[in-house]
């Protein structure tokens, strides 16, 4: 499974248009495959990454400050994904004259997240490397040649999907983050 995880995830930052063809054959997979072999497994994955990050980067760990980072980040990458796949949803039938499917929105979504979820865990683990937070603009990318291959926009909303989408699915996670920081002082 983590192998596979693996294989999709570089192939969607190292070749995402011929990923996002072989994603677009699976398109007809319920949302359960989603989630038990990419989502959860790669939210978990960040999760892991923190709570060891803290471990190892602090000099007087305690526990209570790595589960609060733990359950930040849990929420910030998990509420990102839903609040940008329902943004998507809402906003597609009506600016992009998309057919609004729910669950295509979140896959796409969770997919286009690829750069964002690999950047979090390198993050997460080495937090002296914030200078990789750069690399979450690749997501704008993966999202053109998801909008044209798995979505199928039409060519003429492409860059305008591709923006508006690429800014939500960017930004959701940063706000949710954000959010949480504010209930959760102290960190």
């Amino acid at each position: 499974m983590l192998k596979q995880l693996y294989l999709l995830l570089s192939g969607l930052i190292i070749n995402p248009e011929k990923t996002w063809k072989t994603l677009a054959g699976k398109q007809e997979l319920n949302n359960e495959d989603f989630y038990k072999s990419y989502l959860y497994p790669v939210i978990g994955i960040i999760a892991l990454m923190s709570f060891c990050g803290i471990w190892i980067g602090t000099k007087d760990f305690q526990l209570q400050i790595a589960l609060k980072i733990v359950i930040k980040e849990t929420i910030a990458y998990f509420g990102g994904f839903y609040l940008a796949a329902y943004g998507l949803f809402r906003l597609s039938e009506k600016y992009f004259g998309l057919t609004a499917d729910l669950q295509l929105f979140g896959r796409f979504s969770g997919y286009s997240s690829a750069a964002i979820y690999v950047v979090a865990c390198i993050n997460a683990l080495f937090q002296s490397l914030f200078f990789l937070q750069i690399f979450i603009l690749y997501t704008v990318y993966i999202v053109w040649h998801g909008s044209n291959i798995y979505i199928r926009v039409k060519e003429n909303y492409l860059t305008k999907f591709t923006i508006f989408a690429s800014a939500i699915i960017i930004l959701s996670p940063v706000v949710i983050r954000m959010i949480m920081t504010l209930i959760m002082p102290g960190l």
